[in-house]
């Protein structure tokens, strides 16, 4: 058996590549910018830079392949990508896997990266030894992945687990996919620095404008979460509001796949701990009764490693061998 997988995470800002083997250990790691504005061959030839560095320290044949974390839908398979929001449009239909095969030799997969959130908690993480969870991801906006009796559920073209997009209130914002009243328009990053933002220019007092030295626009959920921590009232309304549109997501969740377990992760979601007793208290009220009470949410146990965990997994078994 092979000992390792090479595997990047790339994202809009940031691409992360590690070397990881078969119990989830990372043995090598690097980061480097995306620079998506430089354009995709350039990211495409700093990837391969980086993959070759990170794998330098292993033969080849001690890597079973490449698998990629990538911020974008994804069509299983293929790795076509389809309108990655933070890539720019260069990238639509664009699919990294020739290339990489190409240059480097070895055999190449790749998907969706919250999809792959749910692949790694199911491998290492809060979902190990459960053959059936939700991994949601709260970040600057809200994506997720499903793993249905142990195996990865993508729905008939590939695009299932975008739960983010699941309408909690057909009256509200519009969301960036058109929509209206999405779980992201209504508890993002991104959602959480709109709706503060508004309220502050309404004239609403809050430390929040201490925080960003009275710049109204620097507000980001950071600044929110930061500011109800604190015990400011608007930034904790706020933040309430949104772990209970969050709440009104899991228990949906639960209502369609009965999860043993809803892990939440993001950047976002993991500075949520202190604001889960809210989210408990409204699922344990809404929730069917024959739920009986049950409060099947966990944070990630993976934290900024779920893509790269996730993309190792994939790569072990897609040649048939158990992370």
């Amino acid at each position: 058996m092979a000992k390792f997988a090479l595997v990047a995470d790339l994202g809009g800002t940031q691409t992360r590549i590690a070397l990881v083997d078969a119990a989830g250990n990372v043995a090598a790691r690097r980061s480097t910018q995306t620079l998506a504005r430089q354009g995709r061959d350039a990211v495409m030839g700093r990837l391969v830079e980086a993959l070759e560095h990170v794998a330098s320290s292993e033969v080849t044949s001690s890597v079973a392949g490449i698998g990629l974390s990538l911020a974008s839908p994804v069509e299983p398979g293929t790795g076509v990508m389809y309108n990655p929001p933070n890539l720019g449009p260069e990238w639509h239909m664009y699919t990294p896997i020739p290339f990489l095969q190409e240059r480097l030799k070895l055999p190449v997969v790749a998907e969706n990266d919250a999809t792959l959130g749910a692949v790694g908690e199911h491998a290492y993480g809060a979902g190990r030894g459960c053959g059936n969870i939700v991994y949601m991801t709260v970040s600057t906006g809200i994506g997720g992945g499903v793993i249905i009796n142990d195996r990865l559920y993508t729905g008939s073209n590939g695009f299932g687990g975008e739960i983010g997009h699941m309408t909690i209130d057909r009256h509200g914002p519009i969301c960036n996919c058109g929509n209206v009243g999405c779980l992201e328009a209504l508890a993002s990053g991104a959602a959480l620095a709109r709706i503060a933002q508004d309220r502050l220019r309404a004239g609403e007092s809050s430390l929040m404008l201490d925080l960003t030295g009275g710049e109204v626009g620097e507000t980001d959920a950071r600044i929110v979460v930061q500011a109800a921590k604190q015990g400011d009232s608007l930034a904790q309304s706020i933040v309430q509001e949104a772990v209970l549109s969050l709440a009104c997501g899991i228990i949906g969740l639960m209502h369609i796949f009965d999860p043993e377990l809803v892990v939440i992760g993001g950047s976002l979601g993991q500075n949520l701990q202190e604001f889960m007793p809210i989210i408990e208290s409204e699922v344990k009220s809404r929730a069917m009764a024959h739920f009986q009470g049950a409060f099947p949410v966990a944070m990630s146990q993976l934290g900024d490693d779920v893509g790269i965990l996730g993309a190792a997994a994939l790569v072990f078994s897609n040649r048939g061998e158990s992370p």
